[in-house]
């Protein structure tokens, strides 16, 4: 795209649409909800995939995995009867040993009932370690935002006169004792960061106004958020300033109660455990004579370190072939996870201090049989080495284990317990998993997993075709992300499965750059005026599958969400002529404009800024609002967003679409959800909302030849 590219003059004909609940928008909502409603939402065949995925989608006879808290079992459950669900808990020893008796804590939906809103249950954060009180984050309509409330585990009611702060906020709260919270409060925009978010902790004491509790730490107002918290395990105070969305500075608060920095780059992500600190540079960090290249995982004792010590130990490198390293911990050991050429890898570390007093590190790998995505998560940190294993395929249902690492042998299959085993919801046979690489306009090689029927992905000369039939090209679904160094992980979809595949529709999963398939490098190399990098590789896999007999033109859809809705509204401008149907989830689309809504402030980071000369021209040489053009024919296009979405403004889709329908293309089709957030707000919501999308694409797409 040329970079002489600038942002069109004079007003906005559109700028109404992002009043949220104006008369004049909400009418325009309404119309649009009308028009979509009566083309995707009003016949027997999206009434029938919506039962089919609402029974998929609603647990009903599975299994309860809870979360542990001490000697307790918690379970948010839901059912056709409780969309919003019953938060519960049972004795853990009752649970394990499957007689659990059940205690209703909180029914959401009758509260919601009572009280007029769609409440979400977002979060509950228990008091340690007396395990009476919990004070409980309740979402309205699945926004980011939140209003807090104090909830008595014992008399199970909200307690009167307790911790509560009614208003929607980007509220965080926790707990320093019995009767004492930081809290970081949402007071509304002249109060906030750019982004939306509160810039101080407060220390409030039971019984006091907010308003009156001291602010005891404070980050600047041109951060993205700030905040503070107590861990009472070691008794340590720790403060952040997120000074972008992806650096912060990280505090201690000392002995005299003044806070401390600690004295590592922004871009180094300090972690606690067991009396060291955990270090994750983000970029390569030259320290202490060492350079240690960026996605790596550190370690130092945290005395050693604040008495000037800089010897880190290193628990991770970073290959070409590896993204970065995430980690968590149970009791005595830490837990490494990372990519390796998109396949997830996992090790385990154990500290050891030796009769000299140095510390070394014990290492072992934590292997899974099969080629799954595994994910390990400790059960209850605090009490022992117990961690749930979430292991997923492309094809067979995803499974949950229970592992004890105490026990080396933890991941030998006589070793562990399986939980759940969910049913199989589609017919996988005959579909294979393939991988294929494509080449980007720079000559990066861009790879990508492809689901679908061997006839048509394995090319007629492949060792394995028996019958000798020529490749079929199929309806094909392409997906990407490409953004905030987060992987575009392919994984077992019951909508996928039910409504595509099994139908005879092929999945393409890109890992383009913008993600965080290979590392921090990966990320950087389309991150801000470089972002057009992002749409080149996902264009550079559309013809891939084009050239190699996967899919034609005509029948092959891309789909994504938020960055990945400007990923694919990017590419539908830019090549139209590439894509049969295009379906925009939650997107972001007026990139001159994103700062100023919700909580885009926080990526510019990501994005750039579209005021700086630079990056301004490279975000209007791109940004889909602006550069769609009267005249031209794109595919068709469902855009999907929700009122309540409270990160990414709904106006942008909003925007999109009128300015489409006002350039007379009107293959165009809107539909916002009232309720649900940057996602959806329960199971029968997102059910009818899966139902729609699939039944637009295999509209525009299909339909598919017989799988073979």
């Amino acid at each position: 795209m040329s970079d002489s590219f600038r942002w069109p003059a004079g007003a906005d004909p559109f700028r109404f649409l992002e009043a949220l609940d104006s008369k004049r928008a909400r009418a325009w909502v309404d119309e649009q909800n009308a028009r979509t409603r009566a083309a995707l939402r009003d016949d027997d065949a999206y009434r029938a995939l919506t039962a089919r995925l609402a029974q998929a989608y609603l647990p009903r006879e599975r299994p309860v995995i809870p979360t542990r808290w001490r000697d307790w079992a918690y379970d948010l459950w839901q059912d056709d009867l409780h969309p919003k669900g019953l938060w519960r808990r049972a004795r853990w020893d009752d649970w394990r040993a499957g007689r659990p008796e059940w205690e209703t804590l909180l029914d959401v939906d009758a509260l919601g009932a009572q009280e007029g809103e769609s409440w979400v249950f977002e979060h509950d954060a228990i008091l340690y370690p007396d395990g009476d009180r919990a004070l409980l984050s309740l979402s309205p309509g699945g926004a980011d935002a939140v209003v807090v409330r104090e909830f008595d585990l014992v008399q199970r009611r909200f307690v009167d006169g307790g911790f509560t702060i009614d208003e929607p906020g980007h509220h965080t709260v926790g707990w320093i004792d019995r009767d004492t919270v930081y809290v970081s409060w949402d007071r509304g925009e002249a109060h906030a960061t750019a982004a939306g978010y509160p810039y101080d902790a407060r220390r409030w004491v039971r019984g006091t106004p907010l308003a009156d509790a001291p602010v005891v730490f404070r980050g600047e107002p041109g951060d993205i958020s700030a905040g503070a918290w107590f861990d009472p395990i070691d008794g340590r105070h720790v403060a952040w300033r997120s000074v972008d969305f992806f650096d912060a500075h990280a505090y201690r608060l000392t002995d005299a109660g003044e806070w401390a920095r600690y004295d590592v780059p922004t871009h180094v992500e300090v972690g606690f455990w067991e009396g060291w600190l955990v270090l994750e540079p983000r970029l390569d960090w030259e320290c202490g004579g060492v350079r240690h290249a960026g996605g790596s995982l550190l370690a130092i004792r945290e005395q050693a370190f604040l008495a000037g010590s800089r010897e880190l130990t290193t628990l991770f490198a970073p290959r070409p072939s590896t993204s970065a390293c995430t980690w968590t911990h149970t009791r005595t050991m830490l837990i490494a996870s990372w990519l390796d050429d998109v396949h997830n890898r996992t090790m385990l570390w154990q500290p050891r201090q030796r009769e000299d007093g140095a510390w070394t590190w014990d290492a072992r790998p934590f292997d899974w049989p099969g080629d799954a995505q595994i994910d390990v998560e400790p059960v209850e940190a605090t009490l022992n080495d117990d961690v749930y294993v979430d292991v997923d395929t492309y094809l067979d249902p995803p499974e949950c284990w229970l592992a004890d690492l105490s026990d080396r042998a933890a991941d030998a299959p006589s070793r562990r317990l399986l939980l759940d085993r969910p049913p199989v919801r589609f017919d996988a046979a005959g579909l294979v998993v393939r991988r294929a690489n494509a080449r980007s306009r720079d000559g990066t090689v861009v790879p990508y997993t492809l689901i679908g029927p061997r006839d048509a992905l394995d090319a007629p000369d492949a060792p394995d075709r028996a019958d000798g039939r020529a490749r079929v090209a199929r309806p094909c679904l392409l997906s990407g992300y490409g953004g905030f160094a987060i992987p575009n992980l392919p994984g077992y979809s019951d909508a996928l499965g039910i409504a595509w595949l099994e139908r005879g529709g092929v999945a393409a999963f890109a890992h383009i750059r913008g993600g965080g398939e290979f590392g921090p490098a990966w990320h950087v190399d389309a991150q801000r005026e470089h972002r057009q990098r992002s749409f080149d590789d996902f264009i550079a896999v559309a013809e891939d599958l084009i050239r190699t007999g996967v899919t034609t033109a005509a029948q092959l859809g891309i789909e994504g969400g938020s960055n990945g809705g400007l990923l694919v509204g990017a590419c539908m401008v830019q090549r139209p002529e590439l894509f049969g149907a295009v379906l925009c989830r939650v997107p972001l689309l007026d990139m001159r404009r994103y700062p100023k809504l919700h909580a885009g402030a926080a990526w510019l980071d990501e994005y750039g800024d579209p005021e700086d000369p630079r990056e301004g021209a490279a975000l209007a040489a791109y940004s889909p609002y602006h550069r769609v053009r009267e005249g031209t024919a794109y595919p068709p296009l469902l855009l999907t967003t929700s009122t309540r979405d409270d990160r990414v403004h709904p106006a942008h889709a909003r925007k999109m679409a009128a300015r489409m329908h006002a350039l007379g293309h009107e293959r165009v089709w809107y539909w916002e959800n009232t309720d649900g957030g940057h996602g959806s707000a329960d199971d029968l919501e997102r059910a009818e909302s899966d139902a729609a999308e699939f039944g637009f694409l295999w509209a525009h797409l299909g339909p598919a030849p017989a799988r073979g």
